[in-house]
């Protein structure tokens, strides 16, 4: 692996931004504190309001891999499986206010196999099986919601389209089936058929074009063969730095360590990446944490509802956060 020469300070600002950020996403565990808000159209809480908590939980272990002691491992353990839906789960569990119409929406390959990786990450080996209840066999992809009919790919947003498939979703459910006796249902043409002409990724559910060129880079990267697909959307991510070292608009922490986290360990990007790692350093609150205005998921829902998803906790943009700085801590060497 390459390695990027910095300065003693430097790393040493790394390493106290990645203990402070683990005790601040610490402590938003133990205090429940790492759902998402969810508003409409007019700007009102939804029934998703401080939910996906799955969701979250997810970057959160990811990011504190190693770091997680058994109170924190038992969370997020007792949190999955308390919400398991006959082997599966959703963004969030049916509640009181559940319409029948809404049942297809209870469970979703994205959310199980969330759920199912950070069970893996937790040391819990549960098989993916019930992911194949979500396969569609002649068109060879993997549907979000478990509806009846034909499928394809798409990112424009409808109630209908909802009901199809969307490719940061197979991006997920391959990375579950990765390593495992279902990894024959892998199939990456469906992710080089979806890659932009500029080389991102575009998402269905998550505005960002760097949270599906993130999810597909990490999948691609595990196999031989995908250099050029790999290559462009390194250089679309590079391209798109901002002059002050961030991405996305206003110097938004969740966009750079997005970013950030795309460029790790490629040494072609480095300045790009050294440049991102210090905006973040710049932008760490004194709690360790980052915060961001961005919308991290939209969803739609009869009758034609928008619904949008954000991080006023801060657990969600600081998990992201630590992940990309872990990422390139790896590449970083102390140097006088």
């Amino acid at each position: 692996m390459t390695k990027i020469n910095v300065t003693n300070c430097a790393a040493q600002a790394v390493a106290r931004a990645i203990d402070s950020a683990a005790q601040f996403l610490r402590a938003q565990l133990r205090a429940g504190n790492y759902g998402l808000e969810a508003v409409n159209n007019a700007g009102q809480p939804t029934y998703s309001d401080n939910k996906g908590h799955i969701f979250v939980a997810s970057f959160i272990t990811e990011a504190m891999a190693g770091l997680f002691d058994e109170i924190d491992r038992t969370i997020v353990l007792m949190r999955i499986l308390s919400e398991e839906i006959d082997g599966l789960w959703g963004y969030n569990s049916p509640g009181p206010r559940h319409l029948e119409h809404m049942r297809v929406f209870h469970v979703d390959a994205d959310d199980s196999a969330f759920a199912l990786r950070t069970l893996r990450l937790l040391g819990v080996n549960r098989p993916p099986d019930r992911l194949l209840q979500f396969y569609r066999a002649d068109e060879r992809l993997f549907v979000t919601f478990d509806a009846p009919g034909p499928t394809a790919l798409t990112t424009r947003l409808s109630i209908a389209n909802s009901l199809l498939a969307h490719a940061e979703v197979n991006a997920n459910v391959f990375l579950a089936l990765h390593g495992t006796h279902l990894d024959r249902f892998i199939d990456l043409d469906v992710l080089i058929r979806a890659q932009h002409e500029s080389g991102f990724w575009e998402s269905y559910f998550y505005p960002s074009p760097l949270y599906g060129t993130l999810l597909a880079l990490e999948l691609l990267q595990r196999y031989p063969g995908f250099e050029t697909a790999i290559d462009r959307a390194l250089s679309y991510v590079a391209s798109s730095q901002q002059a002050d070292g961030s991405w996305g608009c206003g110097g938004d922490p969740y966009e750079t360590a997005l970013a950030v986290a795309c460029l790790s360990g490629h040494a072609r990007h480095t300045n790009a990446l050294q440049r991102g790692v210090s905006h973040l350093l710049t932008t760490m609150a004194d709690d360790g944490s980052w915060s961001s205005p961005a919308c991290i998921w939209v969803g739609t829902v009869p009758p034609d509802d928008m619904w949008r998803g954000y991080d006023r906790h801060g657990s969600y943009v600081t998990a992201r956060c630590l992940i990309a700085l872990r990422r390139a801590a790896c590449q970083l060497t102390q140097s006088s």
